[in-house]
C-alpha cells in the first residue's frame, strides 16, 4: 500500500511539474490588476462552516499584512492550523464578488512561503450562476518568494461572469505547528 501511495505521489508530482510555470517569464498579453491588498481585505478563509461540503478545512485566517509585499505595502497572510496525522491538510481562502474578466487567459499570483515546508497551491475560479469550476494546475511552492502562473485558457468563455476566486492548499505531509503563507499582486493576463 505504501508503495502504491508513493508511486501515485511521484506520478502526480511529475505531472504537476510538467505544467509548472513557477518563477518563469510571464506570458505575453495585457495585465489586469485584480488585488494588491492596498485597498482593504475582501478575502475570507474557509473554516468549520465548510465541513458540510467535505473534509474539514484547516484555514484559520486571511489578514492584511505588512510583513512582506511584492508590490505596494500590503499582502494577504493566509494562516493554517497544524497539519497532524489526522488533519485533512486542506485549506481554502476565497474572494466572492461578480467580476467581468472577459478574455482572461492566465491568473498570476506572487506567493511568499516563509516556512520550512512545501505547500501545494491551486487557484480556482468559479464562474456563472452555475458556479462552474475552472481550476489551473496545482504547484509545489517551496520556501521563498515565487510568481505562479495558472493557465485558465480552457475557461475563457466563462470569464465574463466570475463569482468566486479561491486559493487552495492541499498538502500531504505533517506540519505540527500553525503555519502561514503570503499572497500578493493577483492579476490576470488577457
Amino acid at each position: 500500500m505504501k508503495k502504491l501511495f508513493l508511486s501515485l505521489f511521484i506520478l502526480f508530482t511529475a505531472v504537476g511539474f510538467a505544467f509548472a510555470q513557477v518563477d518563469e517569464e510571464l506570458p505575453s498579453g495585457t495585465i489586469v490588476n485584480f488585488d494588491g491588498f492596498e485597498n482593504g481585505n475582501y478575502w475570507i478563509w474557509a473554516g468549520f462552516d465548510w465541513d458540510q461540503y467535505g473534509t474539514h478545512k484547516i484555514s484559520t485566517g486571511a489578514n492584511l499584512s505588512m510583513d512582506w509585499a511584492s508590490e505596494g505595502r500590503h499582502s494577504l497572510e493566509l494562516t493554517m492550523e497544524a497539519m497532524d496525522e489526522s488533519s485533512s491538510k486542506s485549506a481554502v481562502w476565497f474572494y466572492d464578488g461578480t467580476n467581468d474578466l472577459t478574455g482572461a487567459r492566465y491568473l498570476v499570483v506572487d506567493i511568499y512561503n516563509p516556512e520550512d515546508y512545501t505547500y501545494n497551491i491551486a487557484a480556482v475560479v468559479q464562474a456563472t450562476s452555475s458556479w462552474n469550476w475552472c481550476q489551473g494546475p496545482t504547484y509545489s511552492i517551496p520556501k521563498g518568494v515565487h510568481t505562479v502562473v495558472y493557465d485558465m485558457s480552457n475557461y475563457t468563455e466563462k470569464m465574463n461572469d466570475v463569482r468566486r476566486i479561491s486559493i487552495a492548499s492541499d498538502n500531504w505531509a505533517v506540519y505540527n505547528k500553525e503555519s502561514h503563507i503570503y499572497i500578493d499582486n493577483i492579476r490576470f493576463i488577457k
